[in-house]
């Protein structure tokens, strides 16, 4: 119908007959700007100039991951920015290197990494994807770039290392290392475990934070590396929306009920469990839903009839104690803010990184050397205090009574030292070793009362982006294994840490203060755990490769000789120290050192 003609119809009435002018007007206006509008458009569109590149559309690249373990379901397709995943898959702090000599992962014509389970470039994805994830996690957390262990900006991550149920972080080699194992004729890969991997990122991670960790042989230290790996799994897990909508299905929202997140690497762990082959070893199935409880020291064994429902010596047995207590706190948390009427999807996110906060700053501000799970407990009450003005205290003050770390009274005490803090103010600079000692020297020891038994040497000085301010000092004392269950290490030094840490806020006034020089105690138990590890021939006198992947024992301790000469060596000098590489085995064959020493003899005879 041409525009101008008029259609019969019964004559308007004065509204419709007003619209119907204006609707006539906006019509003849449009007409009368129709070459105006087609100019516009030729300038804007008739043009063969190359456009900008949209940098935000095209900054991610696809990939295939398991989320968490293969128990809980199918590869899924996840992204990655390409400032993390760059040729070669390589990025500013992991790089992937394949102990196999596969090809390393490349995009395809997108730009994407999409490779299945079965192809070794999916292993190398998967772990190269995790590991940097796990970083980034904790950088947020920190609030801060989180340095490695070792003078490099790259850790390196290998995910054909080798054939055994076993993983592990190399100090020495800059390496995370994941191999395969085969039973019944099927082959797993420990790299496939979202669990394992962010758990052996996250032991690089502390020993970047707090290097001491992992040169104690004392209970407190050791374990606590293997809960702050179990810990790390969970929250990665809980970073995944598809996982944390599965978990809601499983729990009905009572995150008390058992379920996947709360249990670490339960593919490998429960095959391993349900194979008669494995009856002979512990397998440490890591349920962070337990009832474990504090034991005193002296009341632990090594190996418990019944490891996995036994509180024990081993760090990985001993881990689950704290591991157990920090998922209680989370879902407590989570409680907490459902009961605000937060939609219990929301509540899972918030107590997730409230309880992520929470471990970073308190280690962070916590103990630098020797220390017991109630001194991290401690640090955790510390931690609330700074970053939540104590909001979540009657939670922590709770669970550490149930689990035994901490009684009511020394909460209460606890409490009031960190609310009596004296005035100390961070001077502007401290920029070097000498003025950080002449701080300690002129304010902090003698307004804090410090009673020193041994001299504190500075560490470190550093501020984070939300303006905390934290100075770290160590201490050391040197301790002699006596005994002739010590065997031909008897007579051997073994030096052990405590420290100072001092966290100062934005306005450069300090707010915590965490002291924990070495204990005689400490050096009891470190000279009994020492003997169990050389009982159970964990401590080896060589750092050959070979030993380093070695299939039958995973060390816990290197005998260091002190030489004279080239040929001969000061037995009254020689040290014992941690051997480079935390083993992560599936499972853990413990075996006597006589057996020890014949598998090794075979090794070399072979």
């Amino acid at each position: 119908m041409n525009m101008d003609e008029q259609p019969d119809m019964p004559v308007p009435d004065d509204e419709a007959n007003s619209v119907h002018k204006r609707l006539r007007r906006l019509q003849e206006h449009s007409r009368s700007n129709i070459p105006a509008m087609m100019a516009h458009r030729s300038m804007s569109t008739f043009t063969l100039q190359p456009d900008p590149m949209p940098h935000e559309a095209f900054d991610l690249a696809l990939i295939i991951v398991y989320p968490q373990d293969p128990f809980v379901g199918e590869p899924e397709v996840r992204t990655m920015s390409l400032k993390d995943i760059k040729s070669g898959l390589l990025n500013s702090r992991v790089k992937v290197q394949d102990g196999r000599g596969h090809e390393i992962a490349r995009p395809d014509e997108d730009g994407n990494y999409l490779f299945w389970p079965g192809t070794p470039q999916f292993d190398q994805i998967n772990t190269f994807y995790y590991t940097t994830f796990t970083l980034r996690m904790h950088e947020r957390y920190a609030r801060r770039a989180l340095p490695w262990s070792f003078p490099s900006p790259r850790i390196t991550v290998d995910p054909h290392v080798g054939d055994d149920a076993n993983a592990f972080y190399n100090e020495q080699d800059r390496m995370l290392g994941f191999h395969n194992f085969t039973l019944d004729g099927v082959t797993y890969s420990t790299a496939h475990s979202a669990d394992i991997v962010s758990h052996e990122t996250a032991h690089a991670v502390l020993d970047g934070i707090r290097d001491l960790f992992n040169e104690s042989f004392g209970l407190g230290p050791m374990a606590f590396h293997e809960s702050f790996g179990d810990m790390t799994a969970m929250l990665v897990a809980l970073h995944d929306d598809s996982l944390v909508r599965r978990l809601l299905d499983w729990t009905k929202g009572n995150l008390r009920l058992d379920n996947f997140v709360a249990t670490v690497a339960e593919q490998l762990t429960g095959i391993l469990l349900n194979k008669a082959a494995m009856r002979t070893q512990t397998v440490y199935l890591r349920n962070a839903i337990n009832g474990l409880r504090f034991k005193p020291f002296n009341e632990l064994i090594y190996t418990p009839s019944d490891p996995e429902f036994e509180l024990g010596l081993q760090s990985h047995n001993y881990s689950r104690l704290f591991t157990g207590a920090y998922y209680d706190i989370f879902a407590d948390i989570h409680d907490f803010f459902e009961a605000q009427n937060m939609p219990s999807h929301v509540a899972i996110y918030r107590a997730r990184d409230t309880v992520g906060y929470l471990l970073l700053s308190a280690i962070e501000l916590g103990p630098v050397g020797e220390f017991s799970f109630a001194d991290m407990a401690r640090a955790f009450i510390a931690a609330d205090k700074v970053l939540y003005s104590g909001r979540y205290l009657p939670i922590l003050a709770k669970v550490f009574k149930q689990r035994g770390l901490l009684t009511q009274a020394e909460i209460e005490n606890w409490t009031l030292e960190l609310n009596s803090l004296p005035a100390i103010y961070l001077p502007e600079a401290i920029n070097s070793g000498m003025a950080s000692a002449l701080f300690l020297e002129n304010e902090v020891i003698p307004k804090l009362n410090l009673h020193l038994d041994s001299e504190l040497i500075p560490t470190s000085a550093y501020r984070n982006a939300a303006g905390y301010a934290f100075l770290t000092y160590f201490s050391s004392r040197r301790m002699r294994l006596t005994g002739e269950h010590f065997k031909e290490f008897e007579g051997t030094n073994i030096d052990v840490f405590g420290g100072l840490t001092l966290m100062f806020n934005a306005a450069n006034k300090l707010c915590s203060a965490f002291y924990r020089p070495v204990l005689d105690e400490d050096l009891r138990q470190i000279n009994l755990l020492t003997g169990e590890l050389i009982r159970n021939g964990l401590i080896v006198n060589n750092i050959q490769s070979d030993i380093v992947y070695h299939r039958y024992s995973t060390p816990e301790g290197l005998y260091v000789p002190k030489f004279v000469t080239d040929e001969q060596f000061s037995p009254e000098n020689a040290r014992l120290v941690k051997y480079p590489v935390i083993f992560d085995p599936v499972y853990d064959k413990v075996p006597y050192f006589s057996d020890y020493l014949r598998g090794l003899m075979h090794r070399k005879n072979d």
